[in-house]
C-alpha cells in the first residue's frame, strides 16, 4: 500500500514538473517579418526569446540575411541575396532595406526610427523590410504589403506549431498514472 502512495506521489511531482516546463515556454515571442523584393514578397514567423531584437528575429528566420557589425549598431546589409555584401554594406548608394513597425491598427507601416539592432518587437508584431530607393528627404519610396499578423498565420502553411495548453498536459499525465495503476495492479494479481 504504502509503495502505490509512493507511486502516486512521484507521478504527481512529475505532472507538476511539467506543468511548470509548459508555464517557463511563455519567455519565448513570435514575431512576423514581411518583406518586399523587388519581385516577390516573402513571409514568415519566427519564434525568439522574449527580449530579441529585430536583428536576433531575422537571423533566427530561414530565409538567409547578411547584417554586418558596425561600430555603431548591426546594419541590415541584405536579405536572400538581395542587397550589399556584409563587408560593404553600404555599397549601393541608391538601395536600401528599408525597415517598418505594422502600426498599431494593423492599417499601415510606419518607418522605424531605429535600425534592427536597436529594437525589440512584441509577442505578435509584424516587422516589414523592402528593397528601396529613397525621396528627398530621405524617406523610403516603396513599402511592403500591409499584412497582420492573423492574416500572415492564416497563410502559412503549415501553421506555427502551439504549445500545448497545461490542462492537457495535466490530463495527459493523469491517463499516464491510471495506466501506472493498471499495470501494478495486474502484477499483483499474478504474483
Amino acid at each position: 500500500m504504502r509503495k502505490r502512495y509512493l507511486v502516486i506521489l512521484v507521478t504527481l511531482l512529475a505532472l507538476v514538473l511539467i506543468a511548470t516546463a509548459a508555464f517557463a515556454q511563455g519567455g519565448d515571442k513570435n514575431v512576423a517579418l514581411v518583406i518586399q523584393f523587388p519581385d516577390r514578397v516573402y513571409t514568415e514567423i519566427v519564434t525568439v526569446p522574449a527580449d530579441a531584437t529585430t536583428a536576433d528575429v531575422l537571423e533566427a528566420a530561414t530565409i538567409p540575411v547578411g547584417i554586418a557589425e558596425l561600430s555603431w549598431g548591426k546594419a541590415l546589409c541584405n536579405i536572400d541575396g538581395v542587397g550589399n555584401p556584409v563587408d560593404d554594406c553600404f555599397a549601393d548608394p541608391d538601395h536600401f532595406w528599408a525597415y517598418f513597425h505594422l502600426n498599431a491598427a494593423g492599417d499601415g507601416w510606419d518607418v522605424s526610427q531605429v535600425g534592427v539592432g536597436g529594437y525589440t518587437p512584441a509577442d505578435r508584431a509584424v516587422e516589414g523590410f523592402a528593397w528601396s530607393g529613397f525621396d528627398a528627404n530621405y524617406n523610403p519610396t516603396v513599402r511592403p504589403p500591409v499584412k497582420t499578423y492573423d492574416e500572415i498565420a492564416s497563410e502559412l502553411n503549415p501553421p506555427p506549431a502551439e504549445i500545448p495548453e497545461p490542462t492537457t498536459i495535466l490530463l495527459l499525465g493523469g491517463g499516464l498514472m491510471g495506466l501506472a495503476g493498471y499495470v501494478q495492479r495486474r502484477r499483483k494479481m499474478n504474483a
